[in-house]
């Protein structure tokens, strides 16, 4: 819903406060400090337009200090073992960017038009600030409804930080271990320089907007966008839960006002599926899946990244390559997998799975507190989240209800009177009713609406504080450049063609992936890691799939392909997009992920396609030559057991069951890479340097009626 209005004075929570300097210093949960004073409410005088603020007497300048050192007073003294001039510097930054926000908050109305018009290009960064601190104010109100967390909200929020901590990137083994405790883990990781890369790219986006302000033509211009892609398994696609119930569309919800201050449309999309780890085929296909232009793009592949860096660096060096090249923001438990992901040249932040955790049980408990907002009530239940427990079950990805349960998948005896206090937490995990009656994938190992809110929630208050950071650095570039907009605007994407070429120009770390010479004695780790490709895909969501690139609709849009149940046999001989109706679901406004392949059919022979087709040529254009690698990965089976009428693709040969040629020439077998196999002839794995291989699949065997189900097929 929209904003609520809430009586009284509503005071600053921890994640409002303005530190520039917070990301160099170690992040410890701090408690909200009473004595702060509040923020100005609709019938404060700061909420309208002051008349001293175009002449800034002493009294405003002396309040503005004042203000700054309230609000940032213990930030610049909490840490133990800091010097005297570095609490010094501190506090001296905390009280100007006080009077910063204060005098923004004095004057933040000025650079609008008469009709309320957002007018970006004539604001200055004080009158920036002043209308997001305003926007924080307006979510503060509506968090501190029961519909939300009600009075909880400052005790939760404040509990953990939810600014950027660099503490753990910087220290020795011995005493991260010390700091890997509870009560002190950092809910957020980045390094300085990822930090202001994020920042970096919500100025950029600014930047623009206050060009296309000043620009006569600018109605008939869309504002720029800042684009967050989740990328995940089941977990981030929200399974069992409404759509609108995802953490991602709670992190619309939260920020979407926050960036509108500056111009920009913000947009998060869900492109999360159900049993696909992030590589090697989404990797692969991150351009083709998840879209050209991507600002943060999230890991969320936790629950099924048994390995602990092989596929993550794939990912990360595979983003490296994406013409937008995100900022990588990943929800996982610090070590080596989130080490691993920063390959020079792009950004990467971590949300700790772990604090995460320590943040969920320290939600009051349901059996003894009864009176609880509508966000935290039967949510945590003794022990149990949502009603479940971490257990040795893999087959429920060791998350169960304690009802489900014996002594030796818990590692303990099991307590039966627990169980029955945890169960009113389990029948409240979902809320998909009325809307959707028939709501599958509801089980223990997926997280329920209050999860998926509390995690929006606080990525969206992680986002808004980068925003906050954004504009601190804004007003540094103003002080150094000027405040001329495209001046600013050309050194930052300076700034980012730096990266670029450091990413670039640095080889990968193959060592991971060269472990498997077999594999790779002809293709090579680092074709793997950094090589241009173009992927041919029938994954649902993805953007080949909705713009009709895959199946070159003329209109460009989305072709839902063919049911396998009632298709005939193709007339034009074209490899047919199919889909199987028992992975949709009848209420639509449930998940959108689908695992769609491109179907070969015993009964139709020969079937064909091109590769890369002609839009996916024009849409993905290459920068460098045709290697002739070719890559199919089949479609994924539900806990990887394919029913027996599936042909598997190491049958085929010359003579047996599955045929393929690339170009007339046989695939003679196929070589391992992961999950996926890379194709092999008479004359190895190389099939020539052109743009484009004719395809040609077909299955022989009479009376069985067999398939062959292609999810993608990968050209290097």
């Amino acid at each position: 819903g929209g904003p609520q209005d809430v009586s009284g004075v509503v005071r600053p929570s921890n994640h409002g406060e303005v530190n520039m300097n917070m990301r160099r210093r170690q992040q410890r949960p701090s408690p909200y400090y009473s004595e702060r004073p509040p923020y100005y409410s609709s019938q404060s005088p700061l909420s309208q337009t002051n008349p001293l603020s175009a002449r800034l007497p002493t009294c405003l300048i002396l309040s503005s200090f004042l203000f700054g050192w309230l609000l940032g007073r213990h930030e610049g003294t909490r840490g133990m073992g800091v010097n005297f001039t570095l609490q010094s510097r501190e506090i001296l930054q905390s009280l100007m960017n006080g009077a910063f926000i204060f005098v923004g908050l004095s004057v933040h109305n000025e650079c609008e038009s008469p009709d309320g018009r957002q007018n970006v290009a004539f604001c200055s960064t004080p009158q920036l600030l002043g209308k997001l601190m305003r926007e924080r104010v307006v979510l503060e109100r509506r968090m501190l409804t029961t519909k939300n967390y009600g009075s909880y909200y400052r005790q939760i929020f404040n509990d953990i930080s939810t600014k950027a901590s660099s503490s753990l990137l910087t220290l020795d083994e011995k005493r991260r271990r010390a700091l890997g405790r509870k009560k002190e883990t950092p809910l957020f990781t980045a390094s300085p320089e990822s930090a202001n890369r994020l920042s970096r790219r919500i100025l950029i986006k600014h930047l623009k907007a206050a060009l296309r302000e000043k620009s006569i033509s600018s109605s008939s211009q869309p504002p720029p966008t800042f684009t967050w892609i989740t990328a995940g398994d089941a977990t981030a696609a929200a399974h069992g839960n409404l759509y609108s119930q995802s953490y991602t569309a709670i992190l619309q919800d939260t920020v979407e006002s926050a960036f509108q201050t500056l111009g920009i449309r913000f947009e998060a999309k869900n492109y999360g599926m159900g049993q696909y780890s992030s590589g090697p085929e989404l990797g692969l296909c991150m351009n083709e899946v998840f879209g050209g232009d991507i600002d943060v793009l999230m890991w969320d592949f936790v629950s099924l990244q048994p390995e602990p860096t092989r596929r993550s660096v794939l990912w990360s060096n595979r983003a490296g390559l994406h013409p937008t090249r995100p900022v990588l923001f990943s929800f996982d438990s610090f070590g080596e997998r989130f080490i691993n992901m920063d390959v020079g040249g792009t950004g990467t932040i971590l949300m700790d799975a772990n604090a995460f955790q320590n943040l969920r049980e320290k939600v009051p408990d349901s059996n003894v507190v009864l009176h609880l907002p509508d966000s935290l009530r039967n949510f945590r239940c003794g022990a149990t989240i949502e009603g479940g427990v971490r257990c040795n079950d893999p087959m429920r990805n060791f998350v169960c209800y304690l009802e489900n349960l014996d002594d030796g998948m818990m590692g303990r005896d099991v307590d039966s009177n627990a169980a029955v206090k945890t169960k009113i937490c389990r029948s409240n995990k979902y809320r998909t009713e009325p809307e959707c009656i028939d709501a599958r994938y509801q089980v223990s190992w997926h997280p329920g609406w209050k999860d998926h809110m509390l995690k929006g929630r606080l990525i969206g208050h992680f986002l808004i504080n980068s925003v906050e950071e954004a504009l601190f650095e804004l007003d540094r570039l103003k002080s150094q450049l000027g405040d001329d907009t495209t001046t600013l605007l050309l050194h930052l994407e300076r700034l980012d063609r730096d990266d670029d070429r450091t990413y670039r120009e640095k080889p990968p770390d193959t060592k991971i992936w060269d472990e498997d010479e077999a594999v790779f004695s002809s293709m090579g780790a680092a074709m793997v890691l950094q090589g241009e490709s173009i992927c041919h895909t029938a994954l649902l969501p993805s953007r080949s799939r909705l713009e009709g690139i895959t199946t070159e609709n003329e209109s460009g849009e989305f072709d839902k392909g063919v049911n396998q149940f009632l298709m005939s046999a193709p007339e034009d001989g074209i490899l047919p997009v199919a889909f199987d109706m028992n992975d949709r679901q009848l209420c639509k406004e449930l998940e959108i992920d689908h695992k769609d392949f491109f179907l070969v059919r015993e009964q139709d022979g020969w079937v064909s396609t091109v590769v890369p087709n002609n839009k996916e040529l024009e849409v993905y254009r290459r920068t460098t030559p045709v290697k002739g690698f070719i890559v199919v990965c089949v479609k994924i089976c539900p806990l990887n057991k394919c029913p027996d009428a599936y042909i598997n693709i190491n049958e085929v040969s010359r003579r047996t069951k599955l045929f393929i040629t690339v170009d007339g020439k046989p695939v003679t077998k196929v070589q391992r890479l992961d999950s996926c196999h890379i194709l092999e002839g008479d004359d190895g794995i190389r099939w020539g340097n052109k743009d484009q291989f004719e395809l040609r699949f077909r299955i022989v065997d009479p009376g069985t009626l067999r398939v062959f189900k292609i999810s993608s097929i990968i050209v290097f």
